[in-house]
């Protein structure tokens, strides 16, 4: 993975390689995000660039014995850091561990091995626990000459802000869309799934080129499911269906999701009568018996539904809020 090889984020690219060319390095940097947006790719990348032995235009070769070596991850200088080992119980750890910390630390206390920079890369920085931070922390404040470290995080509000503030910060944005799906299909994939998938993952490049349209249809008309008997079946289904999927959280985001991009489609439908606008184009025939409803009703249930999927981080009773909206729905239909 080169510069060139990462998809988006051209300013972001442009920035790290005046960096390079005018060898104004920072000790620390903070890549910092949306998960699977492509900061880890970013990352090693810089890495590459960094200690690359030909090219002389700021973005690594990819040919020569450097690149190569960090590609395969053999690299001396060049190491990527993340949450690892077990527990007693046996379960993966979820935490980076101040033994990890103290490795890097060692390892700084040399010179570069064979490359031009040691580079360490701490992904899901978030999860180091309170030492390993603390740790951390010492050494960004007395930092090594030759050494980068690079932490990468979608959650950069659990680290220490005294961490922050020794890093640069480098911010990834979401890709749009369009250029999601614009990747997606030159990846062969049809356009009516390259949409579908460009929508759902909401501009997460990593994410959309590793989903499965059919698992993703899958799963969306078992979501379509529930709605329907939820609607049309009474009271006592639409109360058994929210329980079910309250009690996974990731069940209610998706549900709430997927409601979310139907009604956003029976609106545009109804409104422009344009088919190319729909996301769940293969459901058209659906959507066209719902563009009966009112506009101005639907429009209220996904500002509700927004309004929930914003308060999920407060840890609201999703159970409540999937039944309110469930009944907003149903009302709207039977008007």
């Amino acid at each position: 993975m080169t510069f060139k090889d990462i998809i988006g984020h051209n300013k972001t690219i442009d920035y790290l390689k005046k960096a390079i060319k005018r060898n104004e390095l920072a000790s620390a940097y903070l890549f910092w995000g949306s998960e699977s947006i492509g900061k880890k790719a970013a990352a090693i990348a810089f890495a590459r660039a960094v200690n690359c032995l030909s090219s002389d235009n700021a973005d690594a070769c990819g040919t020569c014995l450097s690149c190569k070596k960090i590609e395969k991850g053999i690299h001396p200088d060049v190491r990527i850091i993340a949450p690892e080992g077990e527990t007693a119980e046996g379960k993966k750890s979820k935490v980076i561990k101040i033994e990890q910390i103290r490795a890097i630390q060692n390892e700084m206390a040399y010179p570069p091995f064979e490359g031009k920079k040691r580079v360490f890369i701490i992904d899901n920085a978030d999860r180091m626990n309170t030492e390993a931070a603390n740790s951390l922390l010492k050494t960004l404040e007395e930092p090594a000459r030759d050494s980068i470290i690079i932490l990468v995080t979608s959650r950069p509000s659990y680290l220490l802000h005294t961490i922050i503030s020794r890093c640069q910060g480098i911010r990834f944005s979401s890709l749009s869309a369009e250029t999601v799906k614009r990747v997606l299909m030159e990846n062969g994939r049809g356009e009516d799934d390259a949409s579908l998938i460009a929508a759902i993952t909401q501009g997460k490049i990593g994410s959309a080129l590793n989903t499965d349209p059919a698992f993703i249809k899958e799963k969306r008309d078992g979501y379509f499911h529930i709605l329907s008997n939820a609607l049309y079946r009474g009271a006592d289904e639409l109360f058994l269906s929210t329980e079910r999927y309250a009690k996974d959280s990731g069940d209610a985001e998706d549900l709430f999701e997927w409601l979310y991009l139907w009604l956003r489609d029976i609106i545009i439908f109804k409104e422009t009568g344009e088919e190319r606008y729909i996301i769940n184009s293969d459901k058209l025939t659906e959507i066209k018996k719902w563009s009966g409803t009112d506009t101005a009703a639907l429009l209220d249930i996904t500002r509700s539904i927004t309004d929930i999927q914003r308060a999920f981080t407060r840890n609201i009773n999703k159970e409540f809020a999937l039944e309110k909206v469930l009944i907003e729905v149903k009302e709207v239909m039977y008007k």
